[in-house]
């Protein structure tokens, strides 16, 4: 029985040597726990990072964003004079009646350009401005093609577009009626 018994002992010790050695080693828990630490460092560190370039973490002796101040847009209104307007409309009795006002976007002056001088207008000249000139054609086109019952419907009255398509020196921001009669 002795040889069963130093058999029996030899095995399980044999057993206790491989469960003991068969474990994690150290080598691969340290690799752990060090990319682990790596990890929620970065975390932190690019979400204190966002914080403060977001301005919503303040950091002593950082500098604060700089706030761009837009000024508002410069406008001006130009009223033009009455405009009468045959109608598109079967057998050409209706027609249009209408007074406008647009609002302009004025540009901002050139950095190096100098004020303008106007002279006044001699006697019995005319001053002619032509941007209103080519504004006042335009409206009668776009007006003159439509129907009295286009012209009522709201869709109807936009002009914008049109005058910023056919006089491009001119940003036009709104169209006001002061004015707007459709006989049939």
């Amino acid at each position: 029985m002795s040889d069963a018994k130093e058999l029996a002992e030899g095995a399980v010790s044999k057993v206790e040597q491989a469960g003991s050695g068969g474990g994690i080693g150290v080598l691969p828990l340290v690799l752990i726990v060090l990319c682990t630490v790596a990890m929620v460092l970065g975390a932190v560190g690019g979400g204190l990072y966002w914080l403060s370039k977001t301005g919503r973490l303040p950091m002593p002796g950082a500098v604060a964003p700089a706030v761009v101040k837009m000024e508002p847009m410069k406008t001006r209104v130009v009223v033009l004079e009455p405009l009468l307007v045959n109608l598109a409309d079967q057998g050409g009795a209706s027609y249009l009646r209408v007074v406008m006002a647009l609002e302009l976007e004025d540009p901002p002056p050139p950095k190096d350009a100098k004020p303008k001088e106007e002279k006044p207008a001699e006697k019995g000249k005319v001053v002619v401005n032509e941007d209103e000139v080519k504004m006042r054609d335009v409206a009668l086109t776009v007006l003159g093609r439509e129907t009295s019952t286009s012209l009522l419907a709201p869709e109807g009255k936009e002009l914008r577009s049109a005058i910023s398509t056919h006089v491009p020196d001119v940003k036009v921001v709104d169209v006001m009626f002061t004015e707007f009669l459709v006989q049939r």
